[in-house]
């Protein structure tokens, strides 16, 4: 049990920091302290340095950092208070919002101690920060460039198409296109170079490696998809169930009853990354399209009247639990599993009476 919690504000330049007192709960919120440091290594020194002198006889080990996520602001912080042996919290923005509850008006110094009482009273559902190998952080890097020069390029593609189509054909607009043309090339080979430093990566990394191997055993799963679960569940240890993934990828289905006039689908698009369930999509489209394992699936729900959404989603969640399930197991993807599994477990009664003989 921590005994100091100490809230963090993150913004690009500065971090706000509030102290609370937590040892004896039935006094409430104990305000100890409240001080601005640069978002820089230098300014986490002097935070760690305020820390310790709050009280005397308390360890920083006795001491709960806990911080919202702001995309990359926070992301030096949380590698320094995790290099030093210590305890934060990276819990999200929206969570310790809706936590507290209406609020009129807001600065830096308010929401440092709003955090700060958010992780003193759900300090039982603490999750510490595990900052990520660099091979994850260059995964990530890379699978985000990827998508940049893919989106580079189907703006390059359709412009080209739209000039070929509606221009005159004069020197300046063939030009243009070979140009543009050119240009594509360009992309496709820094694709290209992205899919390679990928696959190095992974081959470097003997867990990594692991994982994705069964993942892309899986028809319809390739290097995006693959690389897109390890990345952002830092190999399955920051996202430890299928569950989780699917909310996360925004194809796990809620929704909103009360009483007896309320029961309709939640919206919760804006809770999950669009990045990631665009990616999902396409390995749920060309498994049913190429005959993939979910293809008998598809084609029974479409026969009794489900709507193609709905359908396609189902294979999407389907295809995350899949994952999580071979990793889980350490085990790679199998055509007609359930007959090889059953076959290998008769072969083995059989020979059970013989290793017993021997």
């Amino acid at each position: 049990m921590k005994k100091i919690v100490i809230g963090i504000d993150i913004s690009k330049e500065k971090i706000d920091a509030s102290a609370i007192d937590v040892r004896d709960s039935q006094l409430g919120v104990v305000k100890m302290g409240y001080q601005v440091f640069d978002n820089r290594p230098m300014g986490f020194r002097r935070m760690l340095v305020w820390a310790r002198h709050l009280v005397k006889g308390i360890e920083l080990e006795d001491v709960l950092f806990c911080c919202e996520t702001t995309g990359g602001y926070d992301r030096s912080l949380c590698d320094y208070i995790y290099a030093k042996g210590l305890d934060i919290w990276r819990e999200g923005a929206l969570q310790i919002k809706r936590s507290m509850g209406v609020r009129k008006g807001k600065d830096d110094k308010a929401d440092s101690l709003m955090i700060a009482e958010y992780a003193m009273r759900h300090m039982d559902k603490a999750v510490m920060y595990e900052s990520p190998s660099d091979s994850i952080r260059e995964l990530k890097a890379l699978f985000l460039y990827r998508h940049k020069l893919v989106q580079e390029k189907v703006e390059k593609k359709v412009r080209a198409k739209h000039l070929k189509e509606t221009s005159a054909r004069s020197k300046s607009m063939r030009f243009i296109v070979r140009d543009a043309m050119k240009g594509i090339r360009a992309l496709e080979k820094s694709i290209r170079e992205c899919e390679r430093q990928i696959r190095e990566i992974i081959n470097g990394d003997e867990e990594l490696k692991r994982s994705y191997d069964h993942i892309v055993s899986v028809k319809g799963i390739s290097i995006v998809n693959a690389t897109a679960l390890i990345a952002y569940s830092n190999n399955f240890r920051g996202i430890t169930t299928a569950n989780k993934m699917a909310s996360y990828y925004g194809v796990a289905s809620f929704r909103d009853r009360s009483g007896t006039s309320v029961d309709k689908k939640s919206y919760v698009k804006y809770y999950s990354c669009s990045l990631l369930r665009a990616t999902i999509t396409q390995a749920a489209e060309w498994t049913i399209k190429e005959n993939g394992i979910y293809r008998d699936y598809y084609l029974r729900l479409k026969a009794e009247g489900k709507p193609y959404g709905i359908i396609i989603n189902n294979v999407k969640n389907k295809l995350i639990h899949l994952v999580f399930s071979l990793v889980t197991n350490n085990m790679d993807y199998e055509q007609n599993h359930e007959f090889l599994r059953a076959k290998r477990r008769d072969e083995q009664k059989m020979l059970a009476p013989l290793v017993n003989i021997n």
